[in-house]
């Protein structure tokens, strides 16, 4: 194809490039050419930039479309049943696909990857399984290796999804609990994981101390580890065991983070009785509309059976977990 182009000397051709970039002049639909002495950039209109112009042809460069769905060619009834969303930590993609899709799992994999420049493994979700909270998966496409970093609010976490469980989706959820933290509060994170919850508030909030839990040893060991990494040793104690063993270890507190979607509710009593006068607890749970007046009145009892009757409970949707259930988030304040 034929174009405008811009002639570089080559020792000069990244600072060029990178300024044709910043001025939208760059044609991305075609492919910079060069020869012993010279780079010829593709560009969309006149440059007074000290460095000759002429016309030349070019080959098109084939352009990738941002919705992996459209690279499968699946039959019409299925192309409907690919999922819109899917989740990346680092380099992983993580996606669930319903049974009419498992036999397509490798061209989805495929897909993904090419259309997400990060991800170099996409992994078929099976589900979180066990106490541990391990996420079952089985790689579609890539490197076995789920080992990776993942980025969010300016912290880096060493994460291996295959290992602990772990939801970029929470991010936002994260944000909400943090801005909430008054100064010199002591905070409890009873299911800690790789410490996303507990580290945002040690390094965004001036806490006397977060308490960091985990029953999952590997996790527990991410956890310390991003502890370092994010320089929040003297604001995070990291503690590994089961929570009803080990809370005799941590002082009553001003507020509590239950994020145990499919089970927190076996641990309000020990929140209840770890928590302060006048404090927060942020207990989420995975449940369908119809049955959240009934935990809430559940709640509500468990904490009149030890003397504490003045609450108020705040309920929010944090995301949707499947076509019937949602992620509930519950803030429980102590009156």
């Amino acid at each position: 194809m034929q174009s405008l182009a811009i002639v570089v000397p080559k020792k000069r051709a990244e600072q060029v490039r990178k300024r044709l970039i910043e001025k939208g002049a760059l044609r991305t639909d075609l492919r910079a050419e060069s020869d012993a002495k010279h780079v010829y950039f593709p560009v969309r209109q006149h440059l007074d930039m000290g460095f000759e112009l002429l016309t030349r042809s070019f080959k098109e460069l084939k352009q990738l479309p941002n919705d992996y769905r459209q690279l499968l060619e699946l039959p019409e009834e299925l192309q409907s049943l690919l999922p819109s969303s899917f989740d990346v930590i680092g380099h992983v993609a993580i996606v669930k696909l319903p049974e009419e899709l498992i036999q397509y799992g490798k061209e989805v994999g495929k897909a993904i990857a090419r259309v997400n420049k990060p991800v170099k493994t996409v992994c078929l979700d099976a589900g979180v399984k066990g106490e541990a909270r391990k996420r079952a998966l089985k790689i579609l496409h890539g490197s076995k290796d789920t080992l990776t970093r993942y980025k969010e609010h300016g912290l880096v976490f060493k994460v291996d999804p295959r290992k602990m469980f772990f939801s970029p989706r929470l991010a936002t959820e994260r944000r909400i609990v943090a801005n909430q933290v008054m100064d010199g509060e002591r905070v409890f994170d009873m299911f800690a994981g790789v410490g996303p919850f507990s580290i945002l508030i040690a390094k965004t909030r001036a806490p006397e101390m977060v308490y960091a839990c985990d029953f999952n040893e590997q996790a527990y060991g991410f956890l310390t580890e991003n502890i370092r990494i994010n320089k929040v040793e003297t604001k995070v104690t990291s503690l590994l065991g089961d929570v009803r063993a080990i809370s005799s270890d941590i002082p009553m507190v001003h507020r509590i983070i239950m994020n145990l979607p499919h089970s927190a509710f076996e641990f309000i009593d020990l929140a209840a009785e770890k928590l302060m006068d006048h404090g927060i607890i942020h207990y989420y749970e995975i449940t369908g509309e119809e049955n959240l007046k009934e935990r809430v009145e559940k709640i509500k009892k468990r904490f009149s059976d030890i003397g504490r009757n003045q609450m108020a409970i705040e309920i929010r949707t944090v995301k949707s977990y499947s076509p019937t259930l949602k992620y509930y988030a519950m803030d429980i304040a102590i009156t």
